[in-house]
C-alpha cells in the first residue's frame, strides 16, 4: 500500500503522512487477524469448528476501538483530515469485512459500539468516485480466497 499511496497520490506529506503510515499499521494488525480467523493454513483455526468459535468471539469483540477513540480525538471526516489516503481505503475494507461476518453469523451490527467507525464507513461508501465500483461484479467477489487457500469466510 505505500507503492499505492505515492503513485496515486493518497498520502499525505508531513505529519498527516506519518499519521497515515502509523494508521495503515494499525489496520494491517487488523487485517492479520482476520487472516488468522479464516485461513486454515495458519493453524490458528486448525478446524471449521475452531474457526466458528473465534468468529463468535470476534464478534462480541470487534478491534476498532483504537480507530474510534482516533476519530474522536481527531474530529475529522477520514483518518488525517478531510480527504480520504490510503490508511482509509484500508480501514474500510476490514470494516466491511467485519461487517459482513457479523451478518452472516446473524451477530449484532459491530457499529453498535462504534459510532464513529459507522459514520466514516458510511461516507467513505458514499464517495461519487468510487460508486462505479460499489455497483460493480469486482465488488461482489469473494472476501477471501476460499478456493485456492480454503478460507471458512469468503
Amino acid at each position: 500500500l505505500g507503492y499505492l499511496t505515492q503513485r496515486l497520490r493518497l498520502g499525505a506529506y508531513g505529519k498527516a503522512g506519518l499519521m497515515n503510515e502509523e494508521l495503515l499499521c494499525e489496520v494491517y494488525d487488523v487485517r492479520n487477524g482476520m487472516i488468522d480467523l479464516v485461513y486454515p493454513f495458519k493453524k490458528v483455526n486448525r478446524s471449521e469448528e475452531e474457526y466458528k468459535e473465534s468468529a463468535a468471539k470476534l464478534c462480541e469483540s470487534p478491534p476498532f476501538g483504537k480507530f474510534e477513540a482516533w476519530f474522536e480525538k481527531y474530529d475529522t471526516d477520514y483518518l488525517t483530515g478531510a480527504k480520504p489516503n490510503t490508511s482509509d481505503f484500508h480501514l474500510w475494507e476490514m470494516l466491511d469485512q467485519h461487517k459482513i461476518l457479523v451478518e452472516r453469523l446473524e451477530k449484532p451490527s459491530i457499529f453498535e459500539k462504534f459510532p464513529k467507525c459507522k459514520a466514516f464507513y458510511d461516507r467513505f461508501r458514499a464517495l461519487p468516485t468510487l460508486q462505479k465500483y460499489f455497483e460493480s461484479d469486482a465488488y461482489k467477489l469473494p472476501i477471501n480466497n476460499e478456493k485456492m487457500a480454503g478460507a471458512y469466510f469468503a
